[in-house]
């Protein structure tokens, strides 16, 4: 078993691999993420966790680490070698990712996306845009040829709610579920139904305008918990695939686990 950690701004989300090229997910459990914990807190919180999951930490092949929150990093890859004693692989542009970055900055890329788009090029026909649906929304592009084009990034559902929420007088804070008609009839539907309409029209919106700059059919491909809420509002198909961060992080173990020998 590879032992994945996830490190969101919002939630830490760890997975057990499995199976051949570690790309069953045998397990997963989260915690929130609390920039100002030490490893040693993390240490003690993840054994938590993962005893009462029966996860027998001395039996790991390794383990891996995205991260999207710098600071948090070395504790939690710290954590990890305490508990199964070895070293994290930390991801990053710089490992075998089976991608061409055709980006400015490769090394800002977000390392999610970065485990994201290295499992839909491996998994899913190309071109095409993923959709991870956390506290931003964010979008990969890949052409053709595995190249990382770019993407967009936007404020999450549950992100825009809060805000919209703490910045007006009147509206109400409300958590997102799934619309039972378009037009809101009243403001808390109003408010759910402009979220979830909402986004599914801009992921609408953003996958035809980047088919036609392609110009070739793309697959869309959404993940993060909220997905299947707004998938049933889209209009164009999408395949949804609930793993698609811990399969890329299997890939990415996969490809470069020589690197830590």
């Amino acid at each position: 078993m590879v032992l994945a950690v996830d490190i969101g701004n919002s939630n830490i989300c760890i997975g057990g691999l499995v199976g051949e090229s570690h790309r069953e997910v045998l397990f997963t459990t989260r915690m929130v993420t609390r920039p100002r914990c030490t490893g040693d807190e993390y240490a003690a919180e993840l054994k938590f966790l993962l005893g009462r999951l029966r996860v027998d930490c001395s039996a790991c092949e390794g383990v891996i680490v995205c991260s999207v929150v710098p600071s948090l990093t070395a504790p939690l890859a710290d954590a990890c070698r305490r508990l199964t004693g070895k070293e994290a692989l930390i991801v990053s542009c710089a490992l075998d990712t089976g991608l061409t970055f055709r980006v400015d900055e490769p090394w800002r890329v977000g390392r999610d996306r970065i485990a994201d788009a290295a499992a839909a090029a491996a998994l899913y026909p190309l071109p095409c845009m993923t959709v991870d649906l956390g506290t931003a929304t964010t979008y990969n592009v890949l052409s053709a040829q595995r190249e990382f084009l770019g993407g967009f990034i936007v404020p999450g559902v549950q992100t825009s709610l809060r805000a919209i929420s703490a910045g007006t007088a009147q509206l109400p804070p409300i958590a997102p579920e799934p619309p039972s008609n378009l037009i809101g009839r009243n403001t808390v539907e109003a408010l759910n139904n402009g979220a979830m309409f909402g986004t599914a029209a801009m992921l609408d919106g953003l996958a035809e305008r980047v088919e036609a700059q392609l110009g070739a059919p793309l697959t869309v491909i959404a993940t993060g918990g909220l997905a299947p809420y707004i998938m049933p509002c889209c209009r164009r198909k999408i395949i949804y695939d609930s793993d698609l961060l811990f399969k890329g992080l299997a890939l990415l173990w996969e490809r470069n686990q020589d690197h830590l020998t």
